[in-house]
């Protein structure tokens, strides 16, 4: 047994490591040739604010007892249509007293007017003097004042009782209802709050030169919950608001009954996409092609010596190169693509994926059936 042990280790030693053997195939990558572009689309995304047309908090002109509110919350209404009304008994007395007091002032009006009539004919006669003509002429007058003034005050109490009602100015949704019967409200206090029934506008805070693209009239896609619709810029504010210094932009939506905005309510969230051009030499490469670099960097992997490049439109060919990093600064970003500048020439063939399976200094080759992805310039 020890001489079949000895002779096993020494064919062990013998036997050649896998270091030994061939050496192993050269990694294929996919690779893609560098095409400048003079600029990327800035893709900017704004977020605005459902309002209502017209949205108004309704109290009443004069103070008082509440006496009936009408409406619930979520009621619709129509214009003109009483929703609360306060207690106007007190009212109604004065009302009743100052009509008792015109049918008395009235009767002294026309017992005024039968004097002046019989004096007008016994003056002739000599049976009354002119004096007592004249006093019955501005007896009458003043019976007449008198009539006229229990008129107005009638009128003044009726004003003031029609005034104790609350009526809708528009049709709309009652959205708040704020007090109730029995309270004692001071004038001008809200009693409900009225959203408009009508197609709502969007509020969009922009910010930055972007501004200056926009004209009022053009229509522009905004989006709610993921649905677009179209809408129309109504108006362009001229002030700049808020620390953000932002300028609202007022947008109408160009179809009322179009989904989804008849399911717009005010306080709704909206985006507004705008692009901008930028004007800047750089690549645009799939996020697949870079790696961390140094001192926040971005690097990618370009295939050195190797045979001289074939044009853009040529198949890649399938020699072998060695990796060397290129340092890179990312611009922007668009989904699953970046724009970068860096040392890149045009043609310059990179990594397009993998990257965690190669390193600086490795010798790789293109796959054989060319599957280049290539980078779109926009």
């Amino acid at each position: 047994a020890a001489t079949l042990l000895v002779a096993r280790l020494h064919t062990d030693e013998a036997a050649p490591t896998a270091t030994d053997g061939p050496a192993q195939a050269t990694l294929a990558v996919r690779v893609l040739r560098v095409e400048p572009a003079p600029g990327y689309g800035l893709r900017r995304v704004y977020s605005g604010r459902v309002e209502p047309f017209r949205e108004v908090d309704l109290g009443l002109e004069r103070p008082g007892l509440v006496g009936v509110v009408l409406v619930r919350e979520g009621d619709r209404v129509a214009a003109g249509q009483v929703l609360a009304r306060l207690d106007t008994a007190l009212l109604e007395a004065q009302r009743a007293e100052l009509a008792a007091a015109l049918d008395t002032t009235e009767a002294d009006l026309a017992l005024a007017q039968a004097t002046l009539a019989r004096y007008r004919e016994s003056v002739d006669q000599g049976a009354v003097t002119r004096q007592g003509l004249d006093e019955a002429r501005e007896g009458a007058r003043a019976a007449a004042a008198g009539a006229e003034l229990a008129r107005a005050r009638i009128a003044s109490v009726e004003l003031e009782i029609a005034k104790s009602e609350l009526k809708a100015p528009f049709d709309g949704v009652v959205t708040r209802r704020s007090a109730d019967e029995g309270r004692v409200l001071p004038a001008g206090e809200p009693v409900v709050r009225l959203q408009e029934s009508v197609t709502p506008e969007i509020r969009v805070g922009i910010a930055g030169p972007l501004v200056e693209t926009l004209q009022v009239g053009a229509e522009h896609p905004l989006i709610w919950r993921g649905a677009p619709f179209q809408a129309r810029l109504r108006a362009l504010l001229p002030v700049r608001a808020g620390s953000a210094r932002t300028v609202d932009a007022i947008f109408t939506p160009l179809d009322p009954d179009a989904a989804p905005v008849g399911a717009l309510r005010a306080g709704d969230l909206v985006e507004l996409t705008l692009n901008q051009w930028i004007e800047e030499p750089g690549v645009w490469l799939p996020l697949g092609a870079l790696t961390e670099g140094s001192r926040g960097l971005w690097s990618a992997y370009a295939l050195e010596d190797q045979t001289p490049a074939q044009a853009a439109g040529d198949p890649l060919p399938t020699d072998t190169a060695r990796l060397a990093t290129r340092p890179l600064e990312v611009i922007y970003q668009d989904g699953d693509r970046v724009f970068v500048r860096g040392a890149l020439r045009p043609g310059e063939r990179l990594v397009a994926a993998g990257l965690h399976r190669v390193v600086p200094g490795q010798r790789v080759r293109v796959m054989p059936a060319g599957e280049a992805l290539a980078a779109s310039a926009t």
